[in-house]
Formats: structure tokens, sequence, C-alpha cells
């Protein structure tokens, strides 16, 4: 299985909500959670093909453990998680193997389904609103098939298309970190 999902920034994620729920969706209960990404070497970190990066989340009271492989696709890439029962612990084990903490992901999420889209808003520490519509299909699945499908859901939700951000919140996290240093 993989998941191919495209965000978007939005500018009212409350109005934003308000529609969906006059579509009829039911919204998630507040998620509030804290990530942390790891990598091999924080001296060669890519978002491209073969890339893995792997993260702590604390979702609330839920502990994950995710790994996630980057395909040709930006949008694209195979994942892996699964609970674990200590969110301290998976972070030390992850460094006792090797990897290297690069970035802390700070975020509160709602989310529900839209005719089989999975939407989730999600407004994170010093980056603002955005919305991620996602689906998750066979390995075998045509990913720009896919992608087509979001593009044509996000303009059936009425997102603004060319609100379209090409990066992970990580990345952006760190960019911004870099230019206020």
């Amino acid at each position: 299985m993989k998941e191919i999902e495209v965000k978007y920034r939005l500018k009212d994620a409350n109005q934003f909500i308000k529609k969906l729920e006059q579509l009829g969706c039911k919204m998630s209960n507040i998620e509030d959670q804290k990530d942390i990404v790891y990598v091999a070497d924080l001296k060669n970190i890519h978002s491209e093909a073969g890339s893995i990066f792997l993260r702590v989340r604390k979702n609330n009271d839920k502990v994950e453990l995710n790994a996630k492989m980057h395909e040709k696709v930006m949008q694209s890439r195979k994942e892996v998680e699964f609970e674990v029962s200590s969110y301290e612990e998976a972070n030390r084990f992850l460094e006792l193997i090797g990897f290297e903490k690069w970035v802390e992901v700070k975020k509160k999420r709602v989310h529900t389904t839209y005719e089989n889209c999975n939407v989730c808003i999600d407004k994170v520490d010093s980056l603002g609103s955005f919305v991620e519509l996602e689906y998750v299909v066979g390995d075998l699945e045509d990913d720009q098939n896919i992608l087509d499908k979001i593009e044509r859901m996000a303009k059936k939700l009425e997102i603004d298309t060319t609100e379209e951000v090409h990066q992970y919140y990580d990345e952006m996290i760190v960019q911004k970190e870099a230019v206020n240093e």
C-alpha cells in the first residue's frame, strides 16, 4: 500500500471545516500531534526516490513509529506505521540504531473522509493552516491517475489549487528556521 497526497495552504481553516460539515462530513476530534523526524545522515537529507525518513508521533495519548520511503512522484510514498508503548523509548531506540534527530513538528489536526478521499486539516505551529487530500492505494496504482483525482476533488471542495504546497511540514520548518538564523 502507498499513500498519495497533495497539500494546500488554507487561508481560513475554520471556514473550510464548516464547508465540509455542510457537505455532511463528520469531523474527528482534535488531535494534538507531536512528531520527531529522524534521518540516517543529517548531512545528506533529500526527499527523493528511495530516501527513508523515520518518525515518532505522539497523537494525544497514542504513540506511533513510522517509516516512509519516497517514490518517484514527490507526493507518493510507501509507508509502514505501527503503535509503540513509549514515546521516549521509541526516540531513544532510533538514536541507538544510528538515526539522527532532524526536526520536530507540532500540529493540531482534524480529519474526515469525503467520497473516499481522506481530508486532513492541520494547524501547524509556526507555519499556519493546511489541508491534505489523500488516497491510500495499492502499490501498482498509477500515481498520475490518483493525482488527477485529487486535483478534481480539490476543485470540487473549492480549494484554491494555486496554493498547492510541494514540501512536507518538516522541510518547511527546517527552511523557515534556516531563514530566521
